[in-house]
């Protein structure tokens, strides 16, 4: 059985090596390393060398940039259909025009450096740089654990010719801001600002609430479910930290009981109604279309003469008023469903200062 073990780092790894006779009746040696298990190796052998009977085998010294990218991201599964839809549109656009020719093993840290380039003269966001950036970074970063290359030619990129980190720049509500809008506010979907501002919740997790997901005996809604733009309804979140549980005051209480009032007596003279069991939804039960929601979006700011922020900075509107208010990170954190205290902090440090001041205050008291 053509399947081998070797050293490396001290742990053993396994690789594959058989002949084949080419066309021209000249033999060749296909071998691939970088298992770390003698059947993960024999799958692999195997696959190949079915591939290679078809006609259908890509030698691994051979094979470019693009040809790799494109069916390492096929058969990526830990990521959403959004993400995925994303990373195709940025290899399309953006990596295979400018290196997508070189065979990988020859891509080198010139090259990187003229993908870079090519992004920032073409004006892209400081936030979209980077995500390409990270999305060809992974691809080397895999290709060389696999050992399809001896090293990552993004290890040899200076640090001034990486994209640069940026804390994300927002905008957000003040409390006063928030009385107003709520004061003029007249719409059926009323609820879904007081979920937002008031619970921080993302558009998708308040378009895919139930009825079912919300406890009014002991005051709290739970995320399960949410509706995204290609996926529909959804059980699931945006990650892991997303399931959870919200507190609900009694404000938020009277809002949603006000709205299920509304839902039942629509539900009624509705000839056709579609129940699935949504808080947010079309007077019908559809769900609600997200096509459209920024030009909804759009209407309410002009219906109530808000100053314009956009709909997911409601949810940052949640967080900024909680910390100006001393709230402990920690909770902000648990109630954004952020997946950790770190991201909370990294992206609201700078509303923090007064909880410095109370911090150091308090130690004096303490040490009089």
């Amino acid at each position: 059985m053509p399947i081998y073990p070797y050293e490396k780092s001290g742990k053993e790894h396994w690789y594959y090596a058989f002949e084949v006779k080419e066309s021209n009746g000249k033999r060749k040696t296909i071998k691939k390393r970088g298992f770390k298990g003698k059947t993960e190796a024999r799958k692999a052998e195997a696959e190949a060398r079915v591939q290679w009977e078809k006609g259908s085998y890509i030698d691994p010294s051979k094979i470019t940039l693009g040809e790799y990218i494109t069916i390492w991201l096929e058969n990526k599964r830990d990521i959403s259909p959004e993400t995925r839809s994303t990373n195709e549109g940025h290899l399309r656009n953006h990596i295979l025009p400018i290196i997508g020719s070189i065979q990988l093993q020859k891509v080198n840290v010139s090259d990187l450096e003229k993908l870079i380039k090519s992004l920032y003269d073409k004006g892209l966001a400081e936030g979209t740089v980077r995500k390409i950036y990270n999305l060809a970074y992974t691809c080397f970063k895999v290709a060389t654990k696999k050992e399809l290359i001896n090293k990552n030619p993004f290890d040899l990129l200076e640090k001034g010719d990486k994209p640069k980190k940026h804390r994300a720049k927002f905008d957000y509500w003040s409390s006063e801001e928030v009385i107003h809008f709520f004061s003029v506010l007249e719409h059926r979907q009323r609820i879904m600002f007081v979920l937002a501002i008031r619970c921080g919740m993302r558009r998708s997790e308040i378009c895919g609430l139930r009825w079912k997901d919300i406890d009014f005996v002991n005051k709290r809604l739970s995320i399960i479910q949410t509706l995204r733009p290609k996926q529909g309804l959804k059980i699931g979140t945006k990650t892991d930290a997303g399931y959870r549980s919200i507190a609900l005051s009694n404000t938020v209480l009277d809002e949603l009981q006000k709205h299920r009032k509304l839902i039942v007596e629509e539900r009624l003279f509705c000839d056709e109604y579609h129940d699935n069991d949504l808080v947010v939804c079309q007077s019908n039960g559809l769900p609600v279309s997200l096509g459209n929601f920024d030009k909804f979006w759009k209407r309410i700011l002009s219906n109530t003469g808000m100053r314009k922020i956009k709909f997911h900075e409601l949810r940052h509107t949640c967080a900024s008023l909680l910390l100006s208010a001393s709230v402990h990170p920690k909770v902000v954190q648990e109630l954004l469903g952020h997946s950790s205290i770190t991201m909370t902090i990294d992206t609201y440090s700078h509303l923090m200062p007064n909880m410095q001041s109370e911090a150091v205050n308090a130690l004096d008291e303490m040490l009089k």
